[in-house]
């Protein structure tokens, strides 16, 4: 079987574990990354301002700020409602956006974070993953 001892000689190359070696390495790196991004969350917050409304929004769509300038004021209690949740909205977009870029940074672009984020990807072939993973006899079904 392969990692076995044969005798003195090791079945696994010294190649392939230095090769494994690196990539334990690599990912304790990634990790290490992406446990950073959490250290700023501000970093990721987007403002908009849009008819006297401003907010900061934080990835997610945690609203952090909200503001009302004078013209805002102006609106009648619909428009102004509306305001506000077309600028959450908008800040969740770039919150998402700018979250989404560092993680890719992060993993080396492994996962297509931002994609998954702007909504990119091909739902059918998001169905035909999904579908195969959960075959019987595949992945799913606890043979994890």
């Amino acid at each position: 079987m392969p990692g076995e001892a044969v005798g003195e000689a090791r079945v696994v190359s010294e190649t392939t574990q230095e090769w494994f070696r690196g990539l334990v390495r690599e990912t304790q790196a990634r990790f290490g990354e992406l446990s950073r991004l959490q250290e700023e969350p501000e970093r990721f917050r987007a403002r908009v301002e849009r008819d006297g409304v401003i907010v900061t929004v934080a990835p997610g769509g945690n609203l952090v700020d909200l503001s009302l300038e004078p013209p805002a004021m102006r609106l009648s209690a619909e428009e102004l409602a509306a305001a506000i949740l077309r600028a959450q909205r908008e800040g969740l977009q770039e919150a998402n956006r700018r979250y989404a870029a560092a993680v890719d940074e992060a993993t080396g672009r492994t996962v297509d974070v931002s994609a998954i984020v702007e909504q990119r990807l091909d739902a059918g072939v998001l169905r035909d993953v999904s579908d195969e993973l959960g075959e019987p006899g595949r992945f799913g079904e606890g043979r994890w």
